[in-house]
Formats: C-alpha cells, structure tokens, sequence
C-alpha cells in the first residue's frame, strides 16, 4: 500500500470514527440557550457621574488531556508500530437532507437498516437495557463538500443511573483490502480472526478540564471492505462498563453487519426519519419485545391498495422521540405510522377500539390522517402527505389486528 492509499483510507477510517464519536457526544451533551441581555433604558439626561466598567473575568483555559504514548513500545498482533502524530481538529457539519437511500452510499437502504438493527440488537447481550430502540438512522447528503457521507450510524444511552453510557456503532466501506496500519496510542491490540477478519481494540480515557471520560472501541475491518465500530464511553471507572471487550469485539465481527449482507425480497424498512410522542419517562417508551409484536402485526396488515415501499413492519424509536414509528413511500405519497403511550386523556376504558378520530385533509398539510385509541392505550396515528380518497384504507391500517399490547 502506497503513502497516498494509506492516507485516504486513515482519512475514512478517521471520518467513520469521527461520526461514530460525534453521534455519541451529540447523544450527552445539552447546549446551552443563548439570552440577549435586556436593552437599557434610553438616557433623558446625562449621567452625573461615570462608572468605571468592570473587566469580564479572563475566560478558562481549556485544558484537554489523554494518556501519554510510547512510541517505542510493541502492540500485540502488529508487526509494526507507526509513530503517532499531533492530533487534529476539525467541525463536520451537514445541512443536506438524510435519506436511506443515499447515492453516496448505494450499499445502504431502509431495509438494510432494518436488517443492521435486528443483527445489532440481537449481538447484544440480553440484560442490557436502554432507553430507546438502538436503529441506524438514514444517511446525510454531502453533495458540494470535500468529503463523502457513507457511512451508517446507531446510537443509544444506555440506563446506568447517574453514570450513564453511551453506544454508538458505525458501518461503512473502505477503499483498501487491507487495515490500516498499527499507530501509536490508537489500538492496545490487533486480533486477526478465524475468517481473516481484522480487530482493532482500545480501551482509554480522556479529561477535559479535570473531568474524565473512559472510552472502549472495537474496530472490525472484513474481508468485504466493511468497516464497523463500536464505541462505548461514559462511566466514572472503566472496570464498571455495561458491556466488556469481548462484547464490543461481538458485535463488531458480526457478519450481518456487514455492506455486503444481502437483503432477501420483503424486508420492511424506512425512507426517512420519523418521530412520534415526546413524553420521556420511562413509560413512555417500549420494550424490544413490545416493539417486535407491533412490528408482527404490521407485516400482515392489509394495506396493498396504499402499495406501501418498503413494506411495514419496521416501527423503531425516533431519535428525540419515545413513541414508535415508521415512514415509507405509498400511492397516498409518504405514509407515517406512529405508536404512542395515550395520555390519561384519551386512554380507552373499553374492549373494542374507539371510533376513529379522523381529519382529512390533515389539518397541517394536504394529506389525510387518522388516530385511534386501543384497549390496552396506545394511540396508533397513520398519516399521508397527499389526500386519500377513502379514508377507510387508513381506518383498516390503524386497525390492523394484533397492533395493540393487550
């Protein structure tokens, strides 16, 4: 491998970790609102005296610090150690819109997403508890910028009390058969697997200003060019995370994670992203299993004059959302479903359904939707962009037998 491919495919190697990292910063952290101070009364007169301004306090050194490198020592499974270089900096910021089907990467798709979220969940060890689905997301364009999003990206704090965790797994393409080479202070170990697969572990921490994050990373380079990384940080020791080593390394080498594991005919999935309810106690959310029987029922629902694309059966948590839902394409343009927790207001004390709310066209836009109330509280809501001549097709969907936890 030449100088130049060694670089580009650090540089990708870097980006897919990069976004992987970001996502789990973006997951943690809560941005201060922005006040303008009050305008001050216009002065009739002028002041009798002046009033020496008082200097703004110098701002705090941002200190940030991580583990020293020894650029001499060996790292087991690389034959070579490359000398580390300074860190750099940079913003990544995106305003494109996100698609799952994004010609910037022609690999990925909702189904495929749908596919990676169940191999995701399914590689996780069972106790592991988290306050929304963990599902990969649709991709941001990049049209006009110096780098290309291909990459696909899931993320979730997982519920530790005060302590809490965060996970954030990354899959893309690389341009090179090979890793990347062993650099310094980057990987403690390189495994070579059975099936030639190549893993990068590094457990290690980091302090801003005092205070310490403790990381865990997981990097799986396949044989297909896949790249997947597993990135957990969070904690206040690094001996108390939820998940070990062992467990990071799983998920990564996972093959259904893989680019190039195939999608059979059928497979339900998103074309965008959706929300639906912002209630975020712990109730409002919904179990995996909760979220697996809704999905069972989705898949045989009649809905073959709506010719939903991809079909349904992929209901997933929003990113900022507690409910369950799921967009796709269909004769009625976009087609949203959405399952939420009823409030105390709108539960139903019966055993049948209530009747349909319905409002069409929908009161926000030229589309037509409709909500209903189940037995067991949960408001099922199907909304379309552009009218539906017969609202009966929307009524069947919301409610399509077994779409309630009774």
């Amino acid at each position: 491998m030449d100088e130049d491919t060694k670089s580009a495919e650090r540089s990708h190697s870097a980006l897919l970790n990069t976004l992987v990292i970001v996502s789990v910063v973006a997951l943690g952290v809560v941005a201060a609102g922005l006040t303008t101070p009050a305008e001050e009364p216009e002065l009739t007169s002028l002041p009798e005296t002046s009033v020496t301004p008082t200097p703004e306090p110098p701002q705090q050194e941002y200190v940030y610090v991580t583990p020293e490198v020894d650029p001499s020592a060996s790292i087991p499974g690389c034959d070579t150690v490359e000398a580390s270089t300074e860190p750099s900096y940079s913003s990544l910021i995106s305003t494109g819109e996100e698609s799952y089907d994004n010609p910037s990467a022609p690999w990925y798709s909702g189904p495929k997403a749908h596919l990676m979220s169940e191999a995701l969940m399914a590689a996780l060890p069972s106790n592991i508890s988290a306050s929304k689905s963990l599902y990969f997301g649709p991709i941001p364009t990049s049209e006009g910028q110096d780098f290309v999003l291909d990459s696909a990206n899931a993320s979730v704090q997982l519920s530790r009390g005060e302590n809490p965790e965060y996970l954030s797994v990354g899959v893309g393409p690389r341009d090179s058969a090979e890793p990347p080479a062993c650099v310094a202070g980057q990987l403690d170990e390189r495994r070579t697997m059975p099936d030639g697969t190549v893993v990068d572990t590094d457990d290690t921490w980091s302090e801003t200003n005092g205070a310490r994050t403790y990381t865990r990373m997981a990097t799986a380079y396949h044989a297909d060019r896949s790249t997947v990384s597993v990135y957990l940080a969070g904690g206040d020791d690094e001996n108390a995370f939820t998940l070990a080593l062992d467990d990071l390394v799983r998920v990564a080498t996972d093959p259904n994670l893989r680019i190039s594991a195939p999608v059979p005919p059928g497979t339900p999935g998103n074309v965008t992203e959706c929300s639906a309810g912002w209630d975020d106690s712990s109730s409002a959310f919904f179990s995996p299993d909760e979220t697996l029987r809704l999905n069972d029922a989705l898949r045989r629902a009649d809905a073959a004059a709506l010719a939903p694309t991809p079909p349904l059966g992929a209901l997933h948590t929003g990113e900022f959302s507690s409910g369950l839902c799921q967009t796709v394409n269909s004769t009625a343009g976009q087609l949203t479903i959405s399952v939420t927790r009823a409030t105390p207001d709108n539960e139903s004390d019966s055993t049948t359904t209530e009747e349909p709310q319905l409002v069409s066209p929908d009161e926000y836009g030229p589309g037509s939707s409709v909500s209903v109330v189940t037995p067991s509280g949960l408001e099922i809501s199907v909304s379309t962009t552009e009218l539906v001549q017969d609202p009966a097709l929307l009524e069947n969907l919301a409610n399509t037998a077994g779409l309630d936890l009774r």
